[in-house]
């Protein structure tokens, strides 16, 4: 089949229809339109060039690979790293673990993790932010692997599915019933107060902040059947603030595109040099509040190995970020890079000082037991 190109309006019946990669009249059920073009992104005048494939024809990876892709699985140390710290932190402050409910609310956040991370790609898919910021990163809906209508099914399966082990958990461990309410209240508000997306406005940002940070937490802290405690929202807001730190880092390195097509967020309402500015900054503050939560309660050693290792990884990124003349060419992709990898560091280190600081406990006990 040659290839074909066909340009619709948004003032069109079908531009719905395309968007979304559904079955109509113009468009049958083997062919798949993919978005090559955008033109006056989020106005009345919007239109979009599709290049139109047969499905048949469209090279896939592996499926393994592309579910890997469409739920970004890379990105799950997100709510991973939360569960690693209340084990640790329970492990050590009481007798025994509610196994059976953190196993289901474990289950159950990475289904509504997963659920999530696709509705936030159909949202940039339909949005048109993926459309004008095209990196490196494979896209499973804007490589044609899977329509939008598809990947909705998909998402809404998964969290359904989340829904119910959360029910379920809520019979073992009614305390989490008001954190539920809590989040759910949260996620609403979040999703339907404006854009119906969090990358929009600063309130979103805010509330995104506080359910991956402190409610992720203090869920996965309750779920074990302990109580909340004081070191459970500090590290809860200081995991939020990294990952908010890294939203704002992915949207500085798409700055000069979404300016141009119009896509409001707080780095483009910065500019170029407060964005800059702010990124040093805020990134500062990370390292002073990393380090005052390792004060107060973790042991001198840990303090002090974290807090050396952290600013050695730290030294590339403010070189990346200082080094930045113009938000033209890859310096700002090469920021997001960095900074991703200082974020992997920063888990590494944490985790390694755990278990040095366990291994030369243990090296003390076995010398003192054999004396």
């Amino acid at each position: 089949m040659p290839t074909k190109y066909v340009t619709i309006k948004q003032s069109e019946p079908s531009f719905s229809d395309y968007l979304w990669g559904r079955t109509s009249e113009t468009l049958p059920s083997h062919q798949r339109p993919l978005p090559i073009k955008t033109y006056h992104l989020g106005t009345p005048e919007e239109s979009i060039t599709f290049e139109i494939q047969n499905s048949a024809d469209i090279k896939r990876p592996h499926f393994l690979n592309m579910i890997s892709s469409l739920i970004k699985l890379k990105s799950f140390s997100v709510i991973l790293f939360p569960l690693f710290f209340t084990m640790t932190k329970n492990n050590i402050n009481i007798n025994h673990f509610d196994f059976f409910s953190l196993s289901v609310a474990v289950v159950a956040s990475l289904f509504l993790f997963a659920g999530l991370n696709i509705r936030n790609d159909i949202f940039d898919h339909i949005s048109g932010f993926d459309r004008v910021n095209i990196d490196a990163q494979l896209k499973p809906i804007r490589q044609g692997w899977i329509t939008a209508t598809q990947a909705s099914r998909v998402s809404l399966l998964l969290i359904l599915t989340a829904a119910f082990l959360s029910l379920t958990i809520l019979f073992y461990q009614p305390k989490l019933r008001l954190l539920v309410l809590l989040a759910l209240s949260l996620f609403s508000v979040g999703r339907f107060a404006k854009n119906n997306s969090y990358k929009q406005q600063h309130l979103g940002e805010f509330i995104l902040m506080v359910l991956v940070g402190p409610i992720l937490v203090s869920g996965y802290q309750l779920a074990v059947g302990a109580d909340i405690d004081f070191e459970v929202l500090s590290f809860g807001l200081l995991w939020g603030y990294i990952v908010f730190y890294l939203i704002q880092v992915n949207n500085f390195s798409h700055l000069m595109t979404s300016s141009q097509a119009g896509i409001q967020n707080t780095m483009t309402k910065l500019g170029f040099d407060r964005s800059q500015k702010f990124l040093l900054i805020a990134w500062t503050f990370f390292i002073l509040f990393f380090s005052f939560f390792q004060f107060f309660y973790q042991s001198a050693f840990r303090l002090v190995l974290c807090f050396v290792f952290l600013i050695l990884a730290s030294v590339p990124l403010y070189k990346k970020i200082i080094n930045i003349k113009s938000p033209m060419g890859s310096g700002l992709q090469l920021v997001r890079q960095t900074a991703h990898r200082v974020f992997v560091m920063m888990m590494m280190i944490y985790v390694g000082s755990f278990f040095i600081e366990k291994s030369i406990q243990n090296m003390k006990f076995w010398f003192a037991d054999g004396f």
